[in-house]
């Protein structure tokens, strides 16, 4: 199977190019960016193989997405109603908005892991090993003489 890395890439790939699909070639079939996540902690997670196959691969998918989306949406110019030049400059205002800055990559950090978490976990069960194998690997004790 796939090492940590090349399995979150190739997930991030695969969602980026969902979330192109989804925006510029089907508008009208409008999908949210949420079970995309889910499906790229999916994708990972299964690629991980069985020995990495946990939610955490699908956590670090998510996590990686949510930094792009960040880096993306902090360098894209908003499209404002007011004029900009009409505000004073405020110290405490800057500060206001680094703080909101900062608590919305949080936030949506932790979104963006909790979901790929969730796909890491259906895929956990899906292809995971069973329970009795689990149970038997792990009350094996060697022999003495």
């Amino acid at each position: 199977m796939a090492s940590l890395e090349t399995s979150v890439f190739v997930s991030v790939l695969i969602a980026l190019i969902l979330i192109f699909v989804d925006y510029l070639i089907l508008p009208t079939l409008l999908v949210t960016v949420l079970p995309i996540v889910v499906f790229t902690g999916f994708i990972a997670s299964a690629m991980a193989g069985s020995e990495g196959n946990n939610y955490r691969v699908g956590g670090i998918a998510g996590g990686v997405l949510a930094v792009l989306f960040f880096l993306v949406k902090f360098f894209t110019p908003p499209a404002l109603s007011f004029n900009l030049y009409g505000l004073d400059f405020n110290v405490f205002l800057m500060f206001e908005g680094f703080i909101y800055l900062i608590l919305g990559f949080v936030v949506s950090l932790a979104i963006f892991m909790l979901l790929g978490a969730f796909g890491g976990m259906i895929a956990q069960e899906l292809f995971g090993p069973d329970e009795k194998e689990r149970d038997k690997q792990g009350n094996s004790k060697p022999l003495r003489n």
